[in-house]
């Protein structure tokens, strides 16, 4: 039965269009930031051309580009794979073929590296190309041909080459186009280049209204990355003003000037080696005379706070306990499960702006629509098999329900328990079948033998 709809009501209605809007000012494709430090808006955070910004400098620090590896390093170690829309063939060989275009047939490793940059920059910029190529017509048989439309490349365009945004009157939050600034190079001509968004794809970190260049994990480090800097330096000077002895000769009171003028040769020939030594008159005094002052534990510890802060900027800080901070293994574990949490909230940022796009266009859509039609369910891409979760102590809690019957064990589970473990693949042609001796383990027969099934009546 169709909805009825009162038309004279107004909350009866379909509301196809928005009446408000994004709401921040972008002017002649400038963003403008209204982030409290001037000095890191804009192309002063992730640079131009011409000279590098802040943000690329912090990535000079070992420690900040520790921390931003602690969020990349597991996601590109994941196990990336697409969930087919349906359980038809046709629906499986989908996702294996989206598979076989973003895994195998694209850099995925190199990509995902790129894509993550957003995590410093705030957003990152790929243009895709594709092109018609041949392909195992034996993997994918509904293609009906060895030719298909595959992606050939997802090109990074560096944060540091934007010049200007170019924002949708139809959807004020997407983009419409951007315009990149190439310097010039042996292989490529200078000039701004126009590039509309349906060849981009655009991700962006804690987008806010129509604030494309978004807020980066980097940006709340800068703090900490900047009092370290400081302090570092601070304790440099401390070490070569009091670190280093000063010798001094205090002369008798009788001193003449042939006295002092031998003084001043002595002091000014003083030598660190093994031959080194020094024979005074009488009424000479001779010591390394250092500097007092300044607190170096304490200039130490602000260091060493600057450093845990940021761990704690990415969810890392369990990584430094037991170091200089003390910690209960609770709370390390109460702290790595907020930090997993972050992981996979990233992983779902990544896999839905492939499924569903950034700026009204989606990949995965364009790919099945090329090649299996407009009628085609489409799959989504996932990611699983994070290595930050413990799956020594997940596994066992499996078994324990398979052996109880909570747990029914079947092919997929045992697919999944290989790959968690990254154990090859099941072969059914070389499985080998193991029955049971009157030492095994199993002899009292509470579970069905591997090597002799029991037949049911009905054949099954």
């Amino acid at each position: 039965m169709p909805i009825l709809f009162d038309e004279t009501a107004e909350d009866a209605r379909l509301r196809p269009k928005a009446f408000g809007g994004a709401g921040n000012n972008i002017r002649a494709g400038t963003i403008d930031d209204l982030d409290q430090n001037a000095d890191l808006r804009g192309d002063a955070w992730y640079g131009d051309p011409t000279s590098i910004g802040i943000a690329d400098k912090m990535m000079r620090d070992p420690h900040v580009r520790k921390s931003i590896d602690y969020i990349s390093d597991p996601l590109r170690a994941a196990h990336w794979h697409f969930q087919p829309g349906g359980d038809s063939e046709l629906d499986q060989e989908i996702a294996d073929f989206c598979s076989f275009v973003f895994f195998e047939n694209l850099n995925w490793d190199t990509v995902l590296k790129h894509i993550l940059k957003y995590k410093v920059y705030g957003f990152s910029l790929f243009e895709l190309t594709d092109d018609i190529r041949k392909v195992d017509s034996g993997r994918f048989p509904n293609l009906g041909t060895d030719q298909a439309a595959v992606i050939t490349g997802m090109h990074h365009r560096p944060s540091w080459t934007l010049q200007y945004w170019h924002q949708s009157k139809r959807n004020p939050e997407q983009v419409d186009a951007i315009t990149q600034w190439i310097i010039g190079s042996d292989g490529e001509k200078s000039g701004f280049r126009r590039v509309r968004a349906e060849r981009l794809l655009r991700f962006t970190e804690n987008q806010d209204g129509a604030n494309y260049e978004g807020l980066p994990t980097l940006r709340s480090a800068y703090g900490a990355w900047k009092c370290r800097i400081q302090l570092m330096i601070i304790q440099m000077i401390r070490a070569e003003r009091q670190g280093v002895g000063i010798p001094t000769i205090k002369l008798p009171e009788s001193a003449i000037d042939e006295d002092i003028d031998a003084a001043q040769t002595i002091l000014s020939e003083m030598r660190a080696h093994e031959k080194g030594y020094l024979i005074l008159p009488h009424g000479y005094e001779f010591s390394w005379e250092t500097t007092t002052g300044g607190e170096a534990g304490a200039l130490s510890q602000a260091i060493e706070q600057s450093v845990r802060d940021l761990s704690y900027n990415v969810g890392a800080g369990f990584m430094n306990l037991g170091q200089t901070v003390h910690g209960s293994f609770a709370l390390a574990q109460s702290q790595q499960g907020q930090f997993e949490i972050g992981l996979e909230g990233d992983a779902r940022f990544i896999a839905d702006t492939f499924n569903n796009g950034s700026d009204g266009w989606s990949p995965v859509e364009r790919l099945v629509r090329l090649n299996y039609g407009a009628d085609a369910k489409l799959p989504r891409m996932k990611v699983g098999n994070m290595p930050t979760r413990d799956w020594s102590k997940i596994l066992p809690v499996i078994n324990s329900l398979s052996q109880t019957g909570v747990i029914v064990p079947d092919e997929v589970l045992e697919a999944f328990t290989r790959q968690v473990l990254r154990l090859p693949k099941a072969d059914p042609m070389t499985a080998r079948q193991y029955t049971r001796g009157p030492d095994s383990p199993f002899a009292d027969n509470q579970n069905p033998t591997v090597g002799d099934p029991e037949v049911e009546t009905d054949g099954n």
